[in-house]
């Protein structure tokens, strides 16, 4: 401390710490957030973090991002004075093959330095999330189609042709599973019971990225009831030449046929 006399006037000047003047403006200093981490499943972008002092309120915390080859960071769009620990940047027009850093402060009154998060390149660290399932029933047999989760998806714009997909499926009274694998976008299930409910799961798959997804939600459908259309008659089989030709009658009109062959060996009498 020092003191000047000018006169009648008294002048004091104090030397203050700097610590002083910080907890005058903000009641104590800021810790930066911690234990950042980055969730991508399909183009979905979620960001989570630790508070340092839950003791300090009123805290909001925000996002800068940096591409490669920039030397100045960016405003992380979808990121900024947030109150909560957890905040979405989907919306961000990403080159998910491109490598980014993140870095986050916590802020009041004053702020606290940056905490930089390790840089990842988006596609590397996206996971698959479930994809969508349309079923339909028949007597013996269900139709499953299946799409990646996310329509018209950037995270899989190159890969949606390469997808596959696995599901389990059980009858829904006995719960024993059956698993299917590597199936494609539209399978079909055979040999099922009549009017029987079946419930399955569906996940995706990207091996050639070594990418395996989450499981859809449960779906359940019931089979129909046994088609009991009764076989055509009077089949006949005429041959012209090369030709042969099958006739057949039947009792119904505007059906459909389906006809199979097999391969039958005749042996010479001695």
């Amino acid at each position: 401390m020092m003191v000047v006399l000018l006169g009648a006037t008294t002048l004091v000047l104090v030397a203050v710490a700097p610590w002083v003047l910080s907890a005058a403006a903000g009641g104590k200093n800021l810790k930066s957030p911690q234990k950042v981490e980055v969730d991508i499943i399909d183009d979905n972008f979620i960001l989570r973090w630790n508070r340092s002092d839950e003791s300090v309120g009123n805290v909001t915390f925000s996002f800068d991002y940096q591409k490669t080859g920039m030397d100045n960071w960016i405003k992380l769009s979808g990121c900024q004075n947030i109150t909560s620990t957890k905040c979405n940047f989907s919306s961000l027009k990403l080159n998910v093959y491109e490598e980014i850093k993140l870095r986050i402060r916590a802020e009041k009154e004053n702020t606290s330095s940056w905490y930089e998060v390790d840089s990842f390149t988006p596609f590397r660290k996206a996971q698959i999330g479930p994809p969508e399932v349309h079923l339909e029933a028949e007597d013996k047999a269900i139709v499953i189609h299946i799409s990646p989760g996310t329509k018209d998806s950037v995270m899989w714009a190159l890969d949606g042709l390469s997808f596959t997909y696995s599901l389990v499926i059980w009858k829904n009274s006995s719960g024993v599973e059956e698993r299917i694998e590597n199936i494609y976008s539209r399978h079909k299930i055979y040999k099922l019971s009549p009017e029987t409910t079946y419930c399955l799961k569906v996940k995706a798959a990207l091996l050639t990225s070594w990418k395996i997804g989450v499981y859809s939600l449960v779906h359940c459908i019931k089979t129909t009831v046994e088609n009991e259309l009764p076989p055509p008659e009077n089949i006949e089989v005429s041959v012209q030449n090369q030709n042969y030709v099958l006739k057949w009658d039947y009792t119904y009109a505007n059906m459909t046929f389906q006809v199979q062959w097999l391969h039958l060996c005749f042996r010479r009498p001695r």
